[in-house]
């Protein structure tokens, strides 16, 4: 299991304070050589803020109105070249660009191909980050923290409800707005590599049985179940703030194991010290229990919703925080939300679609039982089975490729290309047997709940080597269907 940001203490986006000199190198020359350069053709760089772990950061102001000023995150040089680089980059635009919040750092643009690096721009605050809080103040009071649970907990609640996932909590993304004052609040940063919970995501690892499989998060606060490598939803979220809690309230980590191994074995196998044996037997036992609550190691223990963990500690201050926080404007929706979703019901047994121009593609879908480590094990075994070729797989959809002919490889795309997601396609000359063209199989995914799946399944052919017979087309398609509904339904 790797992990992104491994550091406990990782900068971000939004941090004003200027970074101890000689700066980082950067590919081609030091951070500040940005300063004066211009991404994505409109946002000029004014000044180097800092760096987390896959990027440096930057201030900068838009060409068309030079008092706005957004940040700029220019992807490091080595990030990119970590394996699904290009798929975790779009899952990190796909996440922001489908979420809006008052208390959520907003999403402006990006690109891959920029010139000066890959890189997203955001939404610049004014203010610093609960990690720089913390180590200024050390412990809170818990009407302090209360006030600054309230506003994480109306972002992270309104995510939830829309079926995303952040995955990387922690102080350093958290950033707070007049601290320190009657007026204090909280920003959620970097929603990038969170997760549409509402689909399931099994990685290419997963299917190939080559390469690593990569988990979010930072060790100090990701959940059990994330380290166990079981499904995720927003519960995993609640975790990782009940570890925040823990911190603010106590002034240290639950667990502070050196070795990263043994920091991970804890979060899966050890109890949070209690207060009171680490010197903070002051807070209240109604607050601590909130917090053990929240760390709780299955999320079927922890409270279902960000709304109910901020009611429990509501009861246990004696305020109503969810009142007292609640945004003056309400939640905005993404332009291209109801694009994304996927609306399925459950079909009769395999039909064409009703396309002259495509004639040869069939599909059908069906529910099953499937929570996401058993479907990569059963998904793994059906793509063997045929001799299959995985050619992608992100955030509810597989793609994979049977009776490819020996020898035949994925084409490299030039390395240049238009548009953020615009990729060349096209695939070099086959020579194929009459009656084996090779099948194109696109696996939909959507989650009913925790263990249940609709899968739509679209069988087409390769644009260079159409079949030449729709009966025997249609008979191939069909073998293939039934292995893998045996694959992934329950036998009986």
């Amino acid at each position: 299991m790797r992990f992104f940001g491994s550091d406990k203490k990782t900068a971000t986006a939004t941090v004003v304070t200027p970074p101890p000199r000689p700066a980082p190198e950067v590919r081609g020359g030091y951070a500040e050589d940005m300063v004066g350069k211009t991404f994505l053709g409109k946002y000029r760089v004014r000044k180097f803020l800092g760096q987390g772990s896959n990027a440096h950061v930057y201030l900068a102001t838009s060409l068309a109105n030079p008092t706005e000023r957004v940040v700029v995150k220019r992807i490091k040089h080595e990030a990119t070249q970590a394996p699904r680089f290009q798929q975790f980059f779009q899952a990190e635009v796909k996440s922001m660009n489908g979420f809006r919040h008052p208390y959520a750092v907003r999403f402006i643009d990006a690109s891959l191909t920029d010139p000066l690096g890959p890189c997203l721009v955001m939404e610049y605050i004014q203010g610093v980050t609960l990690e720089q809080v913390i180590q200024r103040d050390g412990r809170l009071h818990q009407d302090r923290v209360g006030r600054l649970l309230g506003p994480l907990a109306h972002a992270l609640y309104a995510a939830q409800l829309k079926g995303i996932a952040h995955r990387d909590l922690k102080p350093a993304n958290l950033m707070v707005i007049d601290p320190g004052t009657d007026h204090e609040s909280i920003k959620v940063m970097d929603f990038g590599f969170a997760g549409f919970t509402a689909k399931p995501h099994i990685q290419l690892a997963e299917l190939t049985g080559q390469g690593p499989i990569f988990a979010c998060g930072t060790p100090a606060y990701v959940s059990p179940e994330m380290i166990r490598g079981d499904s995720t939803d927003a519960r995993a979220d609640i975790y990782s703030v009940g570890v925040i809690l823990f911190e603010l309230l106590t002034g240290r980590l639950p667990f502070e194991h050196a070795n990263q191994e043994d920091l991970l074995s804890a979060h899966v196998r050890e109890q949070p010290p209690r207060f009171h044996r680490i010197g903070c037997g002051d807070v209240p036992p109604r607050v601590e229990g909130v917090v053990q609550h929240a760390l709780s190691k299955f999320p079927s223990e922890r409270p279902a919703t960000m709304k109910d963990l901020l009611e429990a500690y509501s009861r246990a201050v004696g305020w109503d925080i969810w009142e007292a926080t609640a945004p003056l404007e309400e939640p905005g929706m993404a332009d291209d939300e109801l694009n994304d979703a996927i609306t399925l019901t459950v079909a009769e047994p395999i039909t064409r679609i009703d396309s002259a121009s495509d004639r040869f593609i069939l599909s059908d879908q069906f529910q099953a039982c499937l929570p996401e480590r058993l479907a990569a094990i059963k998904l793994r075994g059906f793509i063997e089975e045929v001799g299959g070729h995985v050619v992608d797989s992100e955030p509810g959809l597989i793609l994979v490729r049977v009776d490819l002919p020996t020898g035949w490889k994925e084409p490299v795309a030039p390395s240049t290309r238009s548009g953020l997601f615009t990729f060349l396609a096209g695939t070099r000359k086959m020579a194929v047997t009459k009656g084996r063209e090779p099948i194109e199989v696109e696996l939909k995914m959507k989650k009913l709940d925790a263990n249940m799946v609709i899968v739509q399944v679209i069988f087409r052919p390769m644009p260079d080597h159409l079949p030449t017979s729709e009966r025997q087309w249609a008979e191939r398609c069909e073998g293939l269907y039934s292995l893998l509904r045996k694959f992934v339904m329950p036998e009986g």
